[in-house]
């Protein structure tokens, strides 16, 4: 039994083993403030080895590599069988022509989003945890992009497959504009070369959201005729590019 200031002095009992739990509960403060900063050590170096920027160089690196392959996978089903002759020579050549429509398309957007990329890393320095998780996601999407493509050379009649495939594009122009924005913020300045100027950023911003756009456009039109999604999306984005080019 013991007397309790709070309950003005008057007795209270309380067990032995709780005297001595509210006696050395979290120790000394010493010793709290040791543990604070053996946990925020501990933090630091798990930040710095698996969450702390990362060298730029080696990040674009990887990225031309898997733009590279993605390109090169587009041509595989570029081919017509040998030994043809006359008539049969001539049809497989027109049977192809949907697949070298998807094939020209998509270089030309997949060299468009290889060159927004370029022009977004020339700026970075560094690359902290979540511009590279983006990042990766952005490759993911770019390594996809010869099923789409394959999807629409041999479906290029059905609506699914031209969906199938404005999706996986305009997914990845979301991510990469999403990329260009996050870096370019204030608050980051630490992972560029050099600060971007605010009309830099916003100038780069609309040409990014162009882009977006003349693709987003043209799907209900290519959905209505999935037969002409190709050449349809072909004008409309070479037409923003040209745009765009006498607009800088």
């Amino acid at each position: 039994m013991v007397s309790d200031p709070a309950w003005g002095g008057v007795a209270r009992h309380y067990p032995v083993a709780m005297i001595g739990r509210r006696r050395t509960q979290g120790g000394s403060p010493e010793r709290q403030a040791s543990r604070r900063d053996r946990r925020e050590d501990l933090r630091e170096q798990r930040r710095l080895l698996w969450g702390g920027p990362v060298d730029a160089d080696r990040v674009l690196a990887f990225s031309d590599a898997v733009f590279a392959i993605a390109i090169t996978l587009l041509t595989l089903e570029l081919r017509i069988p040998a030994g043809l002759h006359g008539s049969a020579f001539t049809t497989e050549l027109r049977h192809l022509l949907p697949a070298l429509g998807a094939y020209a398309l998509s270089y030309i957007i997949l060299g468009q989003l290889w060159l927004t990329h370029h022009r977004i890393f020339s700026v970075i320095a560094r690359v902290d945890r979540p511009l590279l998780t983006a990042n990766l996601a952005f490759l993911g999407l770019i390594a996809l992009m010869p099923f789409p493509v394959h999807l629409l050379a041999d479906y290029h009649d059905r609506p699914l497959a031209v969906a199938v495939y404005a999706l996986t594009f305009i997914l990845a122009m979301l991510l990469q504009g999403w990329l260009w924005r996050y870096v370019t913020t204030p608050e980051r300045r630490h992972l560029l070369k050099e600060p971007v100027p605010d009309e830099v950023r916003q100038g780069f911003t609309r040409t990014i959201s162009g882009t977006l756009l003349a693709f987003g456009a043209a799907v209900p039109l290519v959905m209505w005729v999935p037969r002409f999604a190709a050449v349809l999306w072909a004008v409309m984005v070479l037409v923003q590019l040209v745009v765009a080019w006498f607009n800088r």
